[in-house]
């Protein structure tokens, strides 16, 4: 590079500078590459080896709206590679190289000084936002693995939002694959950015901490308020070392983030670096996030209530079960959102913090495991109860001070503050006060009668006994105390012992048949109060909780699918008319803003076709090919931006799977490289041997493969030519049964891998379906 920069000057090209050759003597470096990079006509940045530093200077270069030229070394084996795995920059291209002649030569034939348009133009600026609108907002960028300090992070900041702050997340499970230009606009709407980087030796923290480096770097051009965190061995680049805060504990991670966010102002941010450049009207389609957490405050404006969201809002106790992206926690929103309009009921969202789960499974390693069943009945009754209790809380503190309170009302706050747990505090500070009063009384020679009197010491079982007595009076005319419970699955990760995780959430199902039924008595010393308890689960972790299950045919299950493709592609309708000023007919979105057909089929049948049928897949997949059309100055999303939407998609597609299910099948991985290059449609026998020659134990193909179908990778042969890919349960039972009777041999049942994996593992597509 060096050599580049001085024979580019010795031909009379350009003035060029390299950020060795600055004068940093008593300055702080970074500043200087800084005001460099402010002064420049284009910047160079070599992204080889994907350098924390360059990224950075990177991202701030772009979103100066400077012209940027990427170059990466093609002798280098692994700089290809590395490229496509940071997909951050995808939407980009870079020039290859081998030498500096070789640069020096594509410089003099491009002549990209004259030629090249900014990115900020290009890519960024089709896609920003309304800049009238004040900065209300923030973005955290999370990291991959849940470790303490950053899982104590999470929770603080879902804290935060619950009470009132919008925060957009962009977490590495979910959004690896975001390109740029998914980042720029949510930047431009926020008024801080919170971003965690991993240690060194955590699972995937290069990676992600790179992509995290150019975000710090976009976020520093345009100017909003950064924090940057970071566990103590990571090694900070110069580039941000003294802008980093580094944390030793837990604690002082979340200090670190609490002191900084009550900082922030949010309507008082500068607007100089938003600017403005050709229309394009493929920016007024905006199908939101894909991920429900992230569009809580919008999701209202274009919510589809399918057959799934009727059973939530019925006034039964009820298992929601579904793969990541069904909609489970968007049914969860809105069923609450819709029970606690009615001012008749009551209605309670329980998502435990994630951080506990490792304290609950420490305390249990110290219990016999005959104890365990009602440890978990306890702590589900006292978090439900107290949860109750703290809805009914705030529902009488929270009116308008000239409404008068009844006299039940009255007695019942006067109550609370005599209770011994903290009714107005968060659930985990009373989760983290009866887990520590518990583990205080537990000893090595304690019995199972005292182990089972200090557990309900802990819980609080005489209280919470009163604490029933008490809502009785305040709860008895309302029509209906709904209970929602999500978030189960933060526990659900690498290294947890799945069976006790599997009795935890069961516990809960103990706990909530009990509660249920004490609630429906009426006596001298309670009222009966109508209550019902509605539970969101992942499918792979029902799978798990059935095996578990003493009696599981009894479990009540309501599964959250999307049979229906038109059910489907109204998610996107709705979106797209929620998007514009005025409502106007959906049609347009398919006869004004997608081509007609794609691969000789039409584009809702394509879509139907080559998306998983969830609406977290749909809308991730319309985004991605909304965002190559824009980049590539469209006006509607053509044939080839869907064809190279399905790359970005697919990826993530796997990805996703592979978060879901990789946890409790270590080698799941390795049985999905075995079907790269494959036929589109294989044979039992053929799947059972692409698994085997991955390196799976013979003794697992089995169950491999029966896992690689109930999580919707392969699909069964049900009727001659017809693939279906079932749900968990009795869905797949049925589909099984009927592939048998279509074909009597099981290794002569044909599987089909699902048209979303295709692209990713380079599946051999079977020209007859048209995809």
């Amino acid at each position: 590079m060096r050599t580049t920069a001085r024979l580019l000057m010795e031909q009379g090209y350009a003035e060029t500078a390299t950020w060795e050759a600055l004068s940093v003597g008593g300055t702080v470096v970074i500043d200087e590459v800084l005001n460099a990079i402010d002064e420049a006509d284009m910047c160079v940045f070599d992204i080889t080896s994907m350098n924390p530093n360059v990224l950075f200077e990177t991202g701030y270069a772009i979103s100066r709206g400077k012209q940027v030229w990427l170059t990466i070394d093609s002798s280098i084996q692994a700089a290809f590679p590395l490229w496509k795995e940071f997909s951050l920059l995808g939407p980009l291209g870079f020039t290859p190289y081998r030498n500096s002649n070789e640069l020096v030569s594509e410089f003099l034939r491009d002549d990209p000084l004259e030629t090249l348009v900014p990115i900020y133009d290009s890519l960024i600026e089709p896609s920003l936002p309304d800049t009238s609108l004040p900065r209300r907002s923030i973005l955290y960028c999370t990291t991959f693995e849940p470790f303490e300090a950053s899982n104590r992070l999470d929770n603080f900041i879902d804290e935060r939002k619950q009470k009132g702050l919008n925060v957009l997340v962009s977490d590495p499970k979910e959004s690896s694959l975001n390109p740029i230009n998914w980042y720029a606009p949510i930047l431009l709407r926020s008024a801080g950015v919170l971003i965690s980087f991993s240690g060194a030796q955590r699972n995937k923290a290069e990676i992600h901490n790179k992509r995290h480096s150019l975000v710090a770097g976009l976020a520093a051009g345009f100017e909003i308020p950064i924090l940057l965190v970071a566990e103590n061995d990571y090694l900070a680049p110069f580039d941000y070392e003294y802008r980093l805060h580094t944390y030793d504990s837990s604690d002082e991670c979340v200090g670190i983030a609490r002191k900084w966010l009550n900082s922030l102002e949010f309507e008082r941010i500068s607007w100089k670096n938003a600017r403005s450049g050709v229309s394009n009207r493929l920016k007024q389609i905006r199908f939101g996030e894909h991920v429900a957490e992230n569009e809580s405050d919008s999701l209202g404006d274009y919510f589809i209530e399918t057959a799934a969201y009727g059973d939530v809002v019925l006034a039964r106790n009820a298992i929601f079960i579904g793969h990541r992206g069904t909609g489970k926690t968007a049914n969860a929103l809105q069923a609450f959102v819709a029970v606690k309009e009615n001012k008749n009921n009551l209605a309670v969202l329980i998502k435990p913090p994630g951080f506990e789960f490792s304290a609950i499974m420490h305390l249990v390693s110290k219990l016999p495991r005959v104890q365990h069943e009602y440890f978990f009945d306890a702590l589900w009754r006292f978090v439900v109860q107290t949860e109750i209790s703290s809805a009914v809380l705030k529902s009488i503190e929270d009116r308008l001070s000239g409404v008068p309170r009844t006299q039940a009302e009255s007695e019942f706050v006067n109550y609370v503050d005599g209770t011994p747990f903290n009714i107005r505090s968060d659930i985990s500070v009373r989760i983290d006060q009866a887990l520590d009063a518990l583990l205080l009384t537990l000893g090595d020679t304690t019995t199972l009668e005292t182990n089972r009197d200090h557990i309900n010491e802990a819980f609080h079982s005489n209280a919470l006994a009163e604490l029933r007595h008490n809502l009785g009076p305040v709860l008895k005319d309302r029509t209906r105390v709904a209970v929602f419970v999500d978030n189960l699955d933060k526990g659900w990760e690498k290294g947890a012992d799945f069976n006790v995780m599997a009795r935890f959430i069961l516990g809960l199902l103990v706990a909530e048949g009990r509660l249920a039924q004490d609630f429906a008595r009426h006596d001298s010393w309670r009222d009966k109060i109508k209550l019902t308890v509605a539970i969101f689960l992942r499918s792979d972790i029902y799978t798990y909780l059935a095996i578990e299950a003493r009696e599981p045919d009894k479990l009540p299950i309501s599964t959250v699918v999307w049979r229906d493709r038109q059910t489907l592609l109204s998610v996107i309708e709705e979106r797209f008319l929620a998007s514009r000023y005025s409502r106007g007919d959906s049609e347009e979105l398919w006869t004004q803003y997608f081509c007609g057909t794609v691969s000789g089929i039409g584009v809702k049948e394509y879509l139907g076709k080559v998306v998983l049928p969830r609406p977290r897949d749909i809308v991730y997949f319309c985004n991605a090919a909304v965002g190559r059309a824009i980049d590539r100055r469209h006006e509607r999303v053509e044939e080839d931006d869907f064809l190279a939407a399905e790359e970005t998609y697919s990826r993530y597609a796997y990805e996703a799977l592979l978060v879901e299910n990789g946890v409790t099948i270590p080698e799941m991985e390795e049985a999905l490289f075995g079907f790269l290059g494959c036929r589109h449609i294989l044979s039992v026998g053929e799947a059972k041997r692409a698994i085997l020659n991955a390196g799976v134990a013979d003794s697992r193909v089995d169950a491999l493969l029966r896992k690689l179908v109930s999580m919707s990778f392969l699909g069964i042969e049900t009727r001659q030519g017809e693939f279906t890919y079932p749900e968990a349960g009795i869905d797949l039972k049925r589909s099984m049964k009927l592939a048998s009777i279509l074909e009597p041999s099981t290794e002569s049942q044909r599987v089909a891998v699902h048209p979303a994996f295709f692209n990713f593992l380079a599946v051999e597509r079977n020209a007859t379906e048209g995809i």
